[in-house]
């Protein structure tokens, strides 16, 4: 047993009826025109007209056989549908629909969700005002005090400078009248390294962990003897003699052969 089709109000049966037969009507037109030369509306064309009515006649029993397996809002009524089976009819309602209007009950709440919401946007359109008002304002003092804060911190750098200096001067004098001037230096360095920001310290690197060893120690001799020989290397000269020499001669001229190679490693500097 198959499923009945199911249909909400008598109208819809109509419409669909009623759709049927207009294109019934236009299949007609266009296999069995109307004739020109007839102008007189009590002469139709009698072929014409046959098959009209026999082409609604099946579409009349069509619908009407089908009626039984048809469910308007969940009842059979049979009678209902074979009265809107009706080809007149059909065609009046298809071009001239009945509207009708329909109210639906008043829903409490769903009328109180509605209010909520608009007293809701009330409160977020007021809260946006607001902002808009104060936040430049807000914005404008915090920046006034950031720049305050920094200017102030400008001017206790500048103070510290200036008692650094009165502290100097009155070393310098000390040590004019032959006093002891150890503690009162010992005193500035300590209140200068006190004053040092974070900030101002700058991390260089120095290569690699042996460089930056080097660099601690003072070995700038053995630092400057590899950039030379490195340079030398480049130049395409031999530096077994030089590091021979450098290693056995006396401190003169150690000290000669060094200003020497240091002013040709400027040349070579300068040619690359």
């Amino acid at each position: 047993m198959h499923r009945k089709i199911e249909l909400q109000a008598p109208a819809d049966i109509t419409y669909l009826y009623a759709n049927t037969i207009t294109l019934s009507r236009q299949k007609l037109d266009l296999h069995l025109p109307p004739s020109a030369t007839n102008n007189t509306e009590d002469a139709p064309d009698p072929m014409r007209e046959r098959v009209r009515e026999l082409v609604d006649e099946y579409i009349t029993k069509t619908f009407t056989t089908a009626s039984n397996s048809i469910n308007i809002n969940g009842l059979d009524d049979h009678d209902q549908t074979s009265l809107s089976l009706n080809p007149l009819t059909a065609s009046q309602s298809l071009q001239a629909p009945a509207e009708t209007v329909e109210y639906e009950p008043y829903d409490t709440a769903l009328a109180a969700r509605v209010t909520s919401l608009y007293a809701q946007l009330e409160s977020l359109t007021t809260t946006v005002a607001q902002l808009r008002r104060d936040a430049p304002r807000r914005a404008a003092r915090m920046y006034a005090e950031e720049l305050n804060k920094v200017l102030e911190e400008d001017d206790e750098d500048g103070l510290d400078d200036e008692e650094f200096g009165d502290i100097g001067e009155e070393v310098v004098t000390k040590k004019e009248d032959g006093g002891d001037v150890e503690m009162g230096g010992a005193g500035l360095a300590t209140r200068r390294r006190r004053h040092v920001k974070p900030e101002w310290k700058i991390e260089v690197p120095l290569g690699s962990e042996q460089e930056s060893e080097r660099w601690r120690n003072g070995e700038m001799a053995e630092v400057y003897d590899d950039a030379l020989r490195t340079l030398l290397r480049l130049q395409g000269e031999d530096t077994d003699a030089i590091t021979d020499a450098g290693t056995d001669g006396n401190a003169l001229a150690t000290t000669v052969g060094k200003a020497e190679r240091a002013e040709r490693a400027a040349e070579v500097v300068e040619k690359m």
